[in-house]
């Protein structure tokens, strides 16, 4: 178990307070294991310790047990727990729970969530998958949309599908467009074999080029040979 830093610094100063007051220092290997109980390692003597020291570890050691259980760590023992204690962690998890559902990561336990808690979970949600199938992501279930976000979605995803095809990235389904957006398409894709054929691309295809532009081509390497 991990003895957070300011709970250290505060525990071990209570702990040595009359210590500090005598004219001796504390020796190097007793101050070794004073950090080591108050951290709590297994290679803390509890025997060589001060009635002082002694209860500065079981200080340090009930609240580093309460930070574990408010941030739900499994080193958590809540029958160690105040009652007071206990209503903090119980708020702390339900805060969380509800953090998890509305985020939709996690686990999400609906049973512990309010009235009002269920409704904002339930509109975010809808919202969240709303969102995704304007997207096209495969979080989308089409069956919770309205039927103005259907609508909304089938133009969205027919843009997205025509950007694709203009642009030669992504998925592209051209049974999905109209013969205006086809040829426009074509002309695109034509457009840019011919510049990655001037370029001298190794993706340029000159099957796909008119006589005029294959020469065109043939003439501009030629020259870019020459030049080298």
């Amino acid at each position: 178990m991990k003895i957070r830093p300011w709970v250290f610094s505060i525990v071990l100063a209570a702990g040595c307070a009359a210590l500090q007051a005598a004219p001796q220092q504390i020796a190097p290997p007793h101050a070794e294991n004073l950090e080591n109980c108050l951290e709590g390692f297994a290679s803390c003597d509890y025997a060589h310790l001060s009635p002082q020291e002694k209860r500065a570890v079981r200080s340090a050691t009930k609240e580093n047990n309460f930070m574990d259980c408010f941030h739900g760590f499994s080193d958590c023992v809540k029958k160690q727990l105040t009652a007071e204690q206990q209503q903090e962690v119980a708020r702390a998890q339900r805060m969380q729970n509800f953090e998890s559902c509305v985020e939709g990561i996690g686990e999400c336990d609906m049973t512990l969530l309010t009235d009002k808690q269920r409704q904002q979970v339930a509109q975010i949600a809808r919202v969240r998958n709303f969102q995704g199938c304007l997207d096209g992501t495969w979080i989308c279930d089409q069956s919770h949309l309205t039927a103005d976000q259907k609508q909304e979605v089938a133009e969205a995803n027919h843009y997205n599908n025509l950007q694709n095809c203009l642009e030669g990235m992504g998925d592209c389904d051209q049974a999905l467009l109209s013969s205006e957006e086809q040829r426009n398409v074509a002309r695109e894709t034509h457009n840019r074999d011919l510049g990655q054929c001037l370029e001298g691309s190794d993706t340029c295809d000159p099957s796909q080029l008119s006589g005029a532009e294959q020469r065109d081509v043939a003439l501009i390497t030629h020259r870019q040979k020459l030049s080298n």
